[in-house]
């Protein structure tokens, strides 16, 4: 242990050390104020152990625990306090041991021994000291030796390849300097057939082939078979992934070279994107790569089987991404001046499209109409000239060649439906064409750099020789469908083009793992439920957005000024006066119209009966009056003395209780409403007149219309924030200044 303790003079180095094979003495226990030199410090550890002088060579001091570093003259001064030592075998020792026991003749427990040695080798060239000497020493030669035999069929290989590797590593040469036979014998490896060598070794020859291809590329690169490593991918979980990484590696360094070209037409064979989708694509849990990035509580064993899904998702995404790329040079290139397969291209779907017109009216069918290229929606009589915009370039040229050629049937009866239109509702498809393309270029980021942690894989890449000409294919038809739901005109080019990106998003968001699947998706996901997705999105966000505590106290502010106005509207109602029934007096007559009104100086109720013929409001001085300050009590429904439970159920009941001329008792006025409207409306207003004494203004209607107030007050002021991004938090207020000395100078 090391404990540097503060003392008047200056700091104190205390020094524990611990040996197991000491039975002489206990551990060592010194305090040195001031810190001597680390050999002062080892003669006194060796005179507390009774380690002879000839034999101190044989020892060192390393900590305890991992990492197993050796303590010298150079970093002793770094140890931390708490830090416990060990008396260990010198690097020189453990080098001579390895020499002695690698060459000496064979024997029954030589192979035991070998095996030991190489595992302790492996252990110790983890620390960069004894990597160091360990290259340096003559018995790394036989290291090297056991690794240029390459006997696979021994168990001790893997523990030669990590002892071999670690020192190479953690020493001045590093692993990208190991020369040939290295990367030829890994290389050799993994080129054999799948069942030649066990899974460890090819486990471990990969690993090694992707550390020798992050340093140094070129060592490994050359050497290595791409379709032998996709056949790797048919073989366990590690090596699946192993080999996927080495794959991405090998096609990243490949990139801008005639080898990016071959790793991607290897790639893109049937067989080789079979084993893709069955044994990688296919298997792929995206639920546990969703849990791995949000979920904190899985047990070890699910983050582990969620970190290799999470793995083994990223990597496919790189490789997609790579794939993708290699279009990244038709998007960033117009038509060439000595380009001469671009005008052909354009001939040949406009010839096309002239054969589908000629199959319906003739040769002539255009004649006299507009020309090929205007109803095949370009804007001029060049089409090359639109095929120069970057991006899309040269791709969006290729796209819809692609489609004229390979899905013939379909562009034919795309050009005459949008032909025969009226000119108004004609989808532009030329320029639909370019944008389509455009759009599914920014969509799959086509040309940007590759990203590692990115979990944004689609499987529908892997499920055809030509994806993204298939993709557009299928685009560009629901384009065109989207168009004639939206019945839009050429004004409305933009919002179709929106509503299509929004169907191509929603549709990849379910991982569809073929174009099949992908164009059914984008056959559900019409205009109209696009349209209720963006409705349901924005009511969301408009929810959480009045979550926040900033709108929650605007909308106590607000609320008040609301409250007013519907009591204020209430009360004017009242002035208005409304028709009632009042119940009939004797049985089996008829309930008799009456009418209730509010002075307009809010202290009266007028009420009396009406004739029905008569639609007038009646004068005041003929109506029976009631003091709203009277007024006593107020019943409600099945509550009131009057009601009828064999009526109409859509009548509405309330009576209305008076001080009366005999002491002691009280005048009722009761009153039947023919709508919940009316009613609500009224006993809200009694309720107001009544200062609280009847209960608080609580009516459904009332809360309704406060709401409605609110909302709409709350859209209004919040127009002037569109944009903005409201916090979470309320902002922090800064403190006041020292003072109020302020300048400003023009």
């Amino acid at each position: 242990m090391a404990e540097r303790i503060k003392s008047t003079s200056g700091p104190v180095f205390a020094v524990t050390v611990t040996w197991e094979l000491s039975c002489v003495r206990d551990n060592f226990q010194q305090k040195y104020d001031p810190v001597p030199s680390w050999q002062e410090i080892m003669k006194d550890i060796f005179k507390h152990f009774e380690i002879k002088e000839k034999l101190q060579e044989n020892y060192m001091m390393r900590f305890a625990e991992f990492p197993c570093m050796f303590v010298d003259e150079h970093n002793y001064k770094n140890l931390k306090p708490l830090d416990i030592l060990h008396i260990s075998r010198s690097p020189k020792w453990i080098c001579e041991e390895f020499g002695r026991i690698m060459t000496s003749q064979l024997n029954e427990d030589q192979s035991e021994a070998e095996a030991e040695a190489l595992v302790k080798i492996a252990a110790f060239s983890k620390d960069p000291f004894f990597a160091q000497y360990f290259l340096e020493n003559v018995s790394f030669q036989c290291l090297e030796r056991e690794l240029i035999k390459w006997d696979a069929e021994s168990p001790r290989l893997i523990s030669i390849l990590h002892a071999y590797c670690n020192t190479l590593e953690n020493s001045d040469k590093g692993l990208g300097n190991c020369g040939d036979v290295l990367p030829s014998k890994v290389a050799l490896t993994i080129e054999s057939q799948l069942n030649v060598y066990s899974d460890d070794l090819l486990h471990e020859c990969l690993l090694i082939a992707i550390s020798l291809c992050k340093l140094k590329p070129s060592l490994i690169s050359s050497k290595l078979n791409i379709l032998r490593l996709v056949q790797h991918m048919t073989k366990n979980a590690e090596i699946k992934r192993e080999a996927l990484t080495l794959l991405v590696l090998l096609f990243k360094a490949a990139e801008g070279t005639e080898r990016e070209k071959n790793i991607f037409a290897l790639l893109s064979t049937g067989s080789s994107r079979r084993i893709l989708m069955d044994h990688i694509v296919g298997k792929i849990d995206f639920r546990l790569v969703e849990a791995y990035k949000t979920s904190d509580k899985s047990t070890e064993n699910e983050k582990k089987q969620q970190r290799y899904e999470y793995d083994v998702c990223c990597l496919m995404q790189q490789l997609q991404h790579l794939m993708l790329n290699l279009q990244r040079h038709k998007l960033l290139r117009g038509v060439l001046l000595d380009d001469t397969n671009a005008p052909e291209k354009v001939r040949e779907f406009c010839n096309v499209a002239s054969e589908a017109d000629g199959k319906i009216n003739g040769v002539s069918g255009l004649k006299g109409k507009k020309s090929i290229f205007n109803k095949l929606g370009f804007a001029t009589e060049n089409p090359l000239n639109e095929f120069n915009e970057v991006p899309p370039g040269c791709l969006a040229l290729d796209c819809i060649h692609y489609f004229c050629t390979k899905r013939k049937d379909e562009y034919e009866k795309l050009v005459l439906e949008n032909c025969y239109r009226a000119d108004s509702l004609e989808c532009p498809i030329g320029r639909a064409s370019i944008e389509l393309t455009k759009l599914l270029a920014v969509v799959f980021k086509v040309g940007e750099p590759v990203v590692e942690d990115c979990t944004d894989l689609h499987p529908i890449f892997f499920s055809h020789d030509y994806p993204f000409e298939e993709i557009f294919c299928i685009c560009i038809n629901i384009l065109d469908k989207t168009w004639k739901e939206m019945k839009a005109t050429a004004e409305d080019f933009t919002k179709v083009m929106r509503v299509v990106r929004a169907q191509i998003l929603r549709v990849l968001q379910l991982k569809p793992l073929n174009l099949g699947k992908f164009e059914d998706g984008l056959k559900k996901h019409t205009y109209k439920d696009i349209i209720e997705h963006w409705q349901k999105k924005r009511e969301l966000f408009e929810e959480e957005e009045m979550k926040a505590p900033q709108i929650i106290e605007l909308r106590k502010e607000l609320e008040r000024e609301a409250t007013e106005l519907v009591r204020l509207q209430r009360l004017k109602m009242m002035e208005r006066g409304c028709r009632f029934r009042c119940p009939a007096k004797g049985r089996g007559n008829k309930d008799k119209p009456c009418y209730l009104i509010l002075s307009v100086n809010h202290k009266f109720l007028h009420y009396g009966e009406v004739d029905e013929k008569v639609t007038e409001i009646p004068p005041l001085d003929k109506l029976q009056k009631i003091n709203v300050a009277e007024i006593k009590s107020l019943t409600l429904g099945k509550d009131c003395a009057h009601f009828n439970p064999r009526r109409c159920r859509d009548e509405y009941y309330f009576s209305l209780a008076t001080d009366s001329n005999k002491p002691g008792c009280l005048e009722t006025v009761d009153i039947i409403a023919t709508d919940q409207k009316t009613y609500q409306a009224w006993v809200d207003g009694i309720k107001i007149l009544a200062k609280g004494k009847l209960g608080k203004m609580d009516s459904k209607s009332a809360k309704t219309e406060i709401d409605m107030l609110l909302n709409i007050e709350l859209k209004l002021q919040l127009l002037d924030l569109d944009g903005v991004t409201i916090p979470t938090c309320p902002l922090v207020v800064p403190p006041l200044p020292s003072n109020y000395n302020f300048c400003y100078s023009l």
